[in-house]
């Protein structure tokens, strides 16, 4: 599904509300799906930006991703994403365009 995302986060440190509305939303299409995570080396549920070229994410995957809210425009996934080989918790504020 097409949106607008936001990452709500920056290495784990939640972004105060006033920056969030300067940052510049990511044209995305969102999947999610539970499957096997090469990352996790088990089974999780993750949410990703598709994109046309294969084996690239935009931004990194959203691993136990869960949505943590909706509303009539939009909604929030939180998980944790891998930079570097760290973990850090990551919210997504996904809103329609």
């Amino acid at each position: 599904m097409h949106f607008l995302l936001v990452r709500r986060r920056h290495l784990g440190v939640a972004i105060p509300s006033k920056e969030l509305s300067k940052i510049q939303p990511i044209k995305a299409d969102v999947h999610i799906h539970g499957g096997l995570s090469q990352v996790m080396g088990r089974c999780c549920v993750e949410a990703w930006v598709h994109t046309e070229v294969a084996g690239r994410d935009v931004i990194p995957r959203l691993l136990d991703a869960k949505v943590t809210g909706m509303a009539q425009l939009g909604l929030n996934i939180s998980g944790i994403e891998e930079v570097d080989g760290a973990f850090y918790a990551q919210s997504w504020w996904c809103r329609l365009p």
